[in-house]
């Protein structure tokens, strides 16, 4: 699975895949007495002590371009290890990485051949270059082998250091030397039945630019997911898995360094994808295995709407056009937000949590519903992706449809479901977008989206009304439906915007149908 090639007048490239696992310190022990260590095959020259120095500009152009510059003293010999991040990062690292063994320290006529050639051929750059943080680690390194593939298991226990601060952390690094990447996921399961694992998409290199305060903190958002136009529905299930369950990771990891309510929301929609993704290809994912991961899904994703309906309400108070009448309201929400925040901080550190996210990239990796033999099964892995989704479309569409016409009779509860399937339809053909290529099936696809989100949006502005009612205390309540505008006379308005939304939608053409 490492392609690896010599570059005449640069260093060794290899493609590195590796699953990092983080961990609490005191759990060291318990890794290596568990019993599949006792097939691992000590690496006595990959281990020992490790000392990293990484080199960057002051303005950390190298950093900022997805690249990291490192040269690690290990046994005796010093290597400069150049890595490139991928454009889109799932939730095992694939990294490319070129390696070249130095004597005096920083080489960068070695970076000929690299991505880092073009940034350091600048003379600014490249005379600004210089150490900024440093990585000890002592390691213990294994060899296992798995499912036909060979694995090497690195045990770190470390600590990033700049002048101003340090940290120390603890983790496991699964790097792929060869054969499938689903025994990577297939070995982190079967440890983490007894280890508490956290899969972390934190690199070493992040750990140091975050006490440089260069870590990249903005919230992440769904990523454009390509399809190829041929693939099914295995190949596209996991594509979207991935990156479905990389959102959930990363924001993760953000949020439990800040409180910032979009982190919290980004993450939330990416538990919702990732329910809608199931749920576009069900006829596949029908066994028990599935449905258990489904409802350790369902589970997690709870718990993070507590917090995100106090934000919700508390963005609404803070709009408010009579900041004295909302005073008591806001405060009391602040408060609850607080609270249940610091509640969903211990969940995300329970057992269950983590295990549920590492059982999901398991299952999207290498599950049984790869291998099932029922024929249902088999054929609808192999159908067609384009298929499925303008079967499935089509389906989803006409129930919609059916829905927006009778708009004015429908309850609160009616409309909930209905902004439900909404959503599910959207993130359907957001994932499968590139299946129906064309400039006109684009436009279509576009038209149909801003509708479908127009009238999502009004819909969910009429939940947010009945969730926003029973948030509080009856204390509070009243002022909750002054302040933020729950009232009779805003929610008789924006019936009446989702009545002329509908109206538009269910006139509008399926892009499908003629592309298919």
């Amino acid at each position: 699975m490492n392609a690896e090639w010599q570059n005449r007048d640069g260093p060794e490239k290899t493609s590195e895949i590796e699953l990092k696992l983080e961990l609490a310190a005191d759990a060291a022990g318990d890794l290596l007495r568990h019993p599949l260590m006792s097939q691992a095959r000590i690496l006595p020259d990959q281990g020992g002590a490790l000392r990293a120095v990484y080199y960057d500009s002051t303005d950390c152009a190298l950093h900022k371009a997805g690249m990291s510059l490192r040269v690690r003293e290990q046994n005796g010999r010093s290597t400069q290890t150049i890595k490139a991040e991928r454009k889109t990062r799932g939730f095992a690292l694939d990294r490319g990485e070129w390696e070249f063994p130095v004597n005096n320290g920083l080489d960068l006529s070695a970076a000929a051949g690299t991505p880092l050639a073009a940034l350091v051929a600048k003379e600014a750059v490249r005379a600004d270059i210089k150490p900024v943080f440093t990585v000890e680690t002592d390691r213990q390194a294994f060899e296992i082998k798995r499912d036909g593939a060979t694995i090497e298991l690195a045990l770190d226990e470390a600590k990033a250091s700049t002048d101003s601060g340090a940290e120390q952390f603890c983790e496991v690094e699964l790097e792929l030397k060869d054969g499938d990447p689903s025994a990577l996921f297939s070995l982190a399961d079967d440890l983490a039945d007894s280890i508490p694992f956290r899969l972390s998409p934190v690199t070493k290199s992040e750990r140091g630019y975050r006490l440089l305060g260069q870590a990249d903190t903005e919230p992440v958002k769904a990523g454009r997911i390509v399809i190829p136009i041929h693939a099914t529905c295995a190949e596209a299930f996991q594509m979207i898995g991935r990156s479905c369950l990389s959102q959930i990771i990363r924001n993760e990891a953000l949020l439990r360094q800040s409180n910032d309510p979009e982190l919290l929301h980004q993450m939330r929609v990416g538990f919702r994808r990732l329910n809608a993704a199931i749920s576009l290809f069900k006829p596949m994912l029908r066994d028990r295995d599935s449905d258990a991961i489904r409802a350790e899904l369902r589970w997690a994703g709870k718990k993070l709407a507590p917090v995100r309906d106090l934000d919700v309400l508390i963005a609404r108070l803070r709009k408010a056009a009579d900041p004295d009448r909302s005073l008591p309201a806001l405060e009391e929400t602040e408060r609850l937000r607080a609270s249940a925040f610091e509640s969903l901080l211990g969940i995300l550190s329970k057992r269950r949590f983590m295990r549920a996210v590492l059982k999901a990239a398991t299952w999207i990796e290498s599950g049984r519903w790869l291998t099932r033999r029922k024929p249902a099964v088999q054929a609808a892995r192999e159908l067609a992706a384009q298929t499925r989704a303008t079967q499935e479309f089509s389906r989803r569409w006409r129930r919609i449809r059916k829905d927006a016409r009778r708009m004015a009779d429908l309850d609160g509860d009616a409309r909930h479901k209905l902004r439900i399937r909404i959503k599910k339809l959207r993130y359907g053909v957001e994932f499968l977008a590139t299946l129906f290529p064309g400039v006109p099936a684009r436009k279509s696809r576009k038209a149909m989206l801003d509708l479908l989100e127009g009238l999502q949006d009004v819909l969910g502005k009429l939940n947010d009304i009945e969730v926003g009612r029973t948030l509080l205390d009856p204390p509070f309540q009243k002022s909750v439906r002054q302040a933020a505008g729950y009232t009779k006379r805003r929610e008789r308005k924006l019936l009446s915007r989702a009545e002329k939304a509908s109206g538009k939608l269910v006139k509008a053409e399926p892009f499908w149908v003629s592309t298919a």
